[in-house]
This record gives C-alpha cells, sequence and structure tokens, in this order.
C-alpha cells in the first residue's frame, strides 16, 4: 500500500498528538496493505485510537485541521488528507458503542480486535503505522455492513473480493491447510480460519449473523453481495454460495479446534 505524501503527514502528526496511545488503521487503506484493492480505491483513512471521545478536541483545535460539522468522527489534514478518527478508549470498547454529540450511536464491535492484532508497517521516510490485517478487517466490514446495510454495500465487495484474493496463488497454505478443499475456493475457506482463530466469544455470534443475512440465496443481501463480486464469478453458478459455504467451515472448523484445545488444557 502506498500512502500519499499528504496522507503520511496526517498520520505523523496525529501520532504525535496522541503519543504513546495505540492508533491502528482499519478500513479499505488497511487491506491495501496487505491485498492488491484493483476493484475500487479509497480516498480516506480509517483509524481507531485508543482515547476518548473528548480527546479529539486535540485534532479539531490544531491549526490548518478541519473536523466535519455533521460527523464528528471525520478530518481533513492541513496538506487535504481526510481521516476518518474513531475513538476506542477502553471504557468505549466496553460499552461497546460511541454515543456522539449529536446523537448518532456507532458500534464498536470488533475495535478491540484491530488494537490486539496491528501489525507494523513501514511507509517510507523512517515512518511506520499498525495496521490491522484482513480477518480483523472483514470482522469489522461484517458489523458495519449489519449496522447500516443501505449505506455499506462496499463492505460487502470487499468481503467477496476477500473470499477470492485472500491468498496467493502459490501460497502454502492452500495445500497445507485446505488440501480438501477446491484450489479456487481455499481463499474463502482460509480466511474463515484465519477469523475463527482471531474471533472470542463477543465476536463469533456477529460473524455468524452476518452469514446468517448473507448466506440466504434469496435474499436481497446475498443478491448484492453477488452483483459486487468478482466478475469471474458470473460464468459459475452458485458463485458467492459456494465461497460462503467453505467460509463457514473453515470458520467454524477453526472455532471447534480452539474448544476442543481450550478442553485439553
Amino acid at each position: 500500500m502506498s500512502l500519499s505524501p499528504a496522507q503520511i503527514a496526517a498520520l505523523v502528526e496525529v501520532a504525535q498528538i496522541w503519543a504513546g496511545c495505540q492508533i491502528v488503521i482499519v478500513g479499505a487503506t488497511a487491506l491495501g496493505f496487505h491485498v492488491e484493492m484493483r476493484w475500487r480505491q479509497t480516498a480516506d483513512v480509517d483509524l481507531v485510537v485508543a482515547v476518548g471521545v473528548d480527546d479529539l478536541q486535540a485534532i479539531a483545535q490544531r491549526p490548518g485541521w478541519q473536523q466535519s460539522a455533521r460527523r464528528q468522527h471525520e478530518f481533513r489534514s492541513p496538506q487535504g488528507a481526510r481521516l476518518d478518527i474513531l475513538p476506542a478508549a477502553a471504557p468505549l470498547i466496553e460499552r461497546g458503542h460511541i454515543a456522539w454529540p449529536s446523537g448518532h450511536v456507532m458500534s464498536l464491535a470488533g475495535m478491540d480486535l484491530a488494537l490486539a492484532h496491528a501489525v507494523a508497517r513501514d511507509v517510507g521516510g523512517g515512518h511506520r503505522v499498525h495496521v490491522a490485517p484482513p480477518p480483523v478487517v472483514a470482522v469489522l466490514k461484517m458489523v458495519a455492513y449489519g449496522d447500516r446495510p443501505a449505506e455499506r454495500e462496499r463492505d460487502l465487495a470487499d468481503i467477496a473480493y476477500l473470499l477470492d484474493i485472500y491468498v496467493d496463488d502459490d501460497s502454502d497454505r492452500r495445500w497445507d491447510e485446505a488440501a480438501d478443499v477446491e484450489y479456487d475456493l481455499a481463499p474463502a475457506f482460509l480466511l474463515g480460519r484465519d477469523i475463527g482463530g482471531v474471533a472470542t466469544q463477543t465476536h463469533r455470534p456477529l460473524v455468524a449473523g452476518f452469514l446468517d443475512r448473507v448466506g440466504d440465496p434469496d435474499s436481497v443481501h446475498h443478491a448484492i453481495m453477488d452483483r459486487l463480486g468478482p466478475l469471474s464469478w458470473r460464468s459459475e453458478e452458485g458463485a458467492l454460495h459456494r465461497r460462503l459455504d467453505v467460509f463457514r467451515r473453515g470458520f467454524e472448523g477453526t472455532l471447534a479446534d480452539r474448544a476442543a484445545g481450550e478442553g485439553d488444557a
């Protein structure tokens, strides 16, 4: 993933303001650090920061920074970079949502995973950022779509493409961990496995609920996700249904393995 100079400058300033606090890139920008986002581009950077809602004033009051009057979490840096900053201090994570002064309520479900599993990446100029891995981003997108399906169709598209490109064509995982799965379905199976590996008891119902919603071939959610998926699906009957099926197998299989391991401990 290549961040623009304006985005890097904005992230450096954010890190200076909240030195010592966890700052993690999530959303489509995070995916771009791990996979080639050939199906769409994103102009903003989504951040989760371990601070309180009131702490956002530290950014709003900085010279040259502009805060959206309609969405308190949206900012534009002096260089023009657009940042979406979600406060996620421990009390907010425990509560599970943000109640903005405007009255809008936003779920924080899954944000604890972003803080717990972030990985460091170099962005040039001696700067490093922390980025959520694809399994965590996928969970966050499942939550976001469940909260606001009419506004979050792009999350269905991102998850749909992950079901096809989550692992490289020559990845050993296709044969080591997905040997009994069709080659084209291995990425979906492995994504399910890895989400099962990070999901706690709190997150598992969120993933299961998403699968129930989009897994019904007769549902509008399934139709939308199928339409937004890779063009290669057009020539494959039941392409989305087959991928969601092996995804569920991977997800539930990992949960079963974890439960067995906990029982043996």
